[in-house]
């Protein structure tokens, strides 16, 4: 990054056989003002501890050698705090990349400030993760590879990823929402995603197709059109598997950031032709950012950078 700005590369999973799921970054921060700065994070969710999830964040200068974050593979470690992970996992998956911002043109376009990629939509993560002095095998864990960059995250957003729904096996989401501020003012929502359906995928939101959006911390409604259906959404995303954590903003700031890597959610499908479809999972990764204050969530002390 030769001006301000940041990028961001993330594996999201979820064991089909249990309530595990992880949750690993590799980012790059280079604010407007002070040195350019690189992590790695860790964060690994399991319903059956009565434990809080464990996430570690490492700030370097340089990344060690080995490190890697890609469609294919994401490998690393990070310690601080006393608490330490590392990580050796392979993607596999059949998907082409998801490039959810329609027109196309967007990607080059000054705003949105934030671009983003699902480069393996849905696939299965496959390796192994130690964290906190526990090892974690993951074994056909399904889940998504994504890229973020840009010069500013968004005002607020909403990212959320499921699959593993009943009587749609292969069936996966992959939406983002989000509002951007322009001068003193905010955007409404603006929706963009995919689902995929019986090898079909169905595009979901774009620009001139504003979302009905009702987005909090722990929960969500929305009705979202595209050219030939609409989705009608719901997810509900409870304190125990879910984490607050902060980004750091290369315009300067800090996002609060509440992700649960296992909540649980409900759509239905509405096409001409088709009968309703109604689907529902206990698999989904759900991410609320904002720029704004948010009573009750006390963010992680994690490193800055």
């Amino acid at each position: 990054m030769s001006t301000s700005g940041y990028e961001s590369w993330f594996v999201s999973a979820r064991d089909p056989a249990s309530p595990r799921a992880l949750w690993i970054r590799r980012t790059s921060l280079r604010p407007l003002e002070g040195p350019e700065s690189l992590a790695l994070w860790c964060g690994i969710f399991d319903a059956d501890r009565d434990e809080p999830p464990v996430m570690v964040k490492e700030v370097f200068d340089v990344f060690a050698p080995g490190t890697i974050a890609s469609p294919e593979a994401f490998r690393g470690q990070a310690t601080a705090d006393g608490q330490s992970a590392r990580w050796d996992l392979t993607v596999t998956g059949g998907q082409e990349p998801l490039r959810p911002l329609r027109p196309p043109v967007l990607y080059r376009a000054p705003l949105p400030r934030t671009k983003l990629v699902a480069e393996v939509p849905d696939g299965q993560v496959t390796g192994v993760v130690e964290a906190d002095g526990r090892e974690v095998t993951v074994s056909g864990w399904r889940g998504t590879v994504g890229r973020n960059w840009g010069s500013e995250h968004a005002d607020t957003w909403v990212w959320l990823h499921a699959a593993d729904f009943g009587g749609a096996p292969q069936a996966w989401l992959d939406l983002v929402l989000a509002r951007i501020k322009v001068g003193p003012a905010r955007s409404p929502w603006t929706a963009m995603g995919a689902l995929g359906l019986a090898g079909e995928r169905i595009a979901l939101g774009g620009l001139g197709r504003p979302p009905l959006v009702d987005a909090q911390p722990d929960r969500l409604t929305a009705s979202i059109g595209s050219p030939r259906a609409r989705l009608l959404l719901s997810v509900a995303a409870g304190d125990t598997d879910s984490v607050a954590v902060t980004y750091a903003d290369p315009q300067g700031g800090n996002r609060t950031v509440r992700h649960a890597a296992l909540a649980g959610v409900k759509l239905t499908l509405r096409r001409p032709g088709h009968h309703e479809l109604t689907l529902s999972s206990s698999r989904a990764a759900y991410e609320y950012g904002t720029a704004r204050p948010v009573p009750g969530i006390e963010p992680r002390l994690l490193p800055a950078g």
